[in-house]
């Protein structure tokens, strides 16, 4: 089992509301009248579109991943206390070497360990910032049946072992056909746990007793079986797409994408997945603050979140919108306020200045109807231009 000493927690993406925000005013004001012909939307595009079906494999077997990960349970769910490190890299993956996985296990012979995989998805949480509590990771590995999960769990398992000297097999007792180990002298586990056509894979790594040099297998032995007992069943309740028809699902929910600026082509560094739509929980695990920000879901009904060239959420109604608008515009702890873009006056725009060197500085987000967005950028010109396109793509949606 190998672990990287400091978890890269640098806040890439600025997405949640942070705790302590408003909760926006009991009157909507009229909005003035935007003319459209006038905004500045540099070199984004400002017309909606529609995403229609995969164009390719690749497309087919992330979105099929994406539909997965609607339904995994966030690591608060199996522990409250887990509610930090959203946000933390690439969650949807068709090869775990682009993920954080490498960081809990030997995935180096993965295409030969669990062949004819489709795609996964990764659930994360910490329940310190400090790095001196407890990550837990579960990612869910899909393949095309039984036969092939229960294979590949069982070499990805023997792989990991065989990676470091020392390391001893686990019974999982409530879930004997699991395949765990650990080594004695370190609070972490691994195991691998084969459920229909699905692998869900769990580490957790405990810092704190880690630093301290204190063991507890029961902990680590219950602290797996308590994150089966509720990915499992979470996992009966979903439906794989046979293979053959991958490409015949539509790659958005209710015309979210479709909403949603797209991504511009110049961008790089800043795209670790693929454009997502998920349902209100499941968004949770791509905000960095997911208390207040499950907070903020509930009081203004939001169901539906998407992230392509910007973020976009659908709320209960236009007043509520503007509330969630607020939530990601208005200053805050470690944001000031920035100017919004010319002649869209209804966009909120903030400046991050705060501890995380890696952070992006610039966000201004907007309401219209239903629907909130949020952009970002390392100069203020790019954000406003971002969210000036988003905006346009809102009024012009049917």
């Amino acid at each position: 089992m190998r672990r990287t000493n400091v978890f890269v927690a640098a806040m890439l993406l600025v997405t949640a509301c942070v705790a302590g925000c408003g909760t926006g005013s009991d009157t909507t004001p009229a909005d003035p009248v935007i003319d459209l012909n006038t905004l500045d939307f540099g070199p984004y595009d400002a017309t909606p579109h529609e995403m229609g079906k995969p164009k390719n494999d690749l497309q087919a077997h992330d979105f099929e991943a994406e539909r997965l990960g609607d339904i995994v349970p966030l690591a608060m769910d199996i522990d409250p206390s887990l509610t930090f490190g959203g946000n933390s890299g690439t969650l949807v993956f068709d090869d775990p070497k682009g993920t954080q996985l490498h960081n809990f296990g030997d995935f180096s012979h993965f295409a030969e360990d669990a062949p004819n995989f489709i795609g996964g998805y990764i659930s994360y949480g910490m329940s310190s910032r400090n790095n001196d509590g407890i990550e837990l990771v579960n990612a869910v590995l899909l393949f095309p049946d039984e036969k092939q999960a229960a294979d590949a769990a069982t070499a990805l398992e023997h792989r990991d072992f065989l990676a470091k000297p020392g390391q001893q097999p686990v019974p999982i007792p409530k879930y004997p056909a699991a395949h765990a180990h650990w080594t004695p002298d370190t609070q972490a586990i691994n195991s691998w746990y084969a459920t229909g056509k699905m692998v869900v894979f769990t580490s957790e790594y405990d810092q704190a007793k880690i630093w301290f040099k204190h063991t507890d297998l029961p902990a680590l032995v219950a602290m797996v079986t308590k994150c089966l007992d509720t990915i499992v069943p979470a996992l009966a309740k979903f439906t794989p797409t046979p293979v053959d028809q991958l490409s015949d699902k539509p790659m958005d929910i209710e015309g979210m994408l479709g909403r949603t600026m797209v991504r511009p082509k110049a961008a790089s560094g800043e795209w670790l997945n693929p454009p997502v739509v998920f349902h209100a929980h499941a968004a949770l695990g791509w905000t960095t603050d997911p208390i207040a920000d499950q907070k903020t879901y509930q009081r203004d009904g939001v169901d539906l979140y998407a992230e392509y060239g910007n973020t976009l959420f659908r709320a209960r109604d236009a007043a509520a919108a503007k509330d969630v608008r607020d939530q990601l515009g208005d200053p805050a702890k470690h944001f000031k306020s920035a100017p919004p873009p010319r002649n869209l006056p209804i966009a909120k725009c903030r400046q991050y200045h705060g501890p995380v060197t890696a952070a992006v500085h610039f966000y201004c987000s907007v309401a219209y109807g239903r629907y909130a967005s949020q952009a970002w950028g390392e100069q203020l010109l790019d954000a406003q231009q971002r969210i000036s396109a988003q905006y346009a793509i809102l009024v012009r949606a049917k």
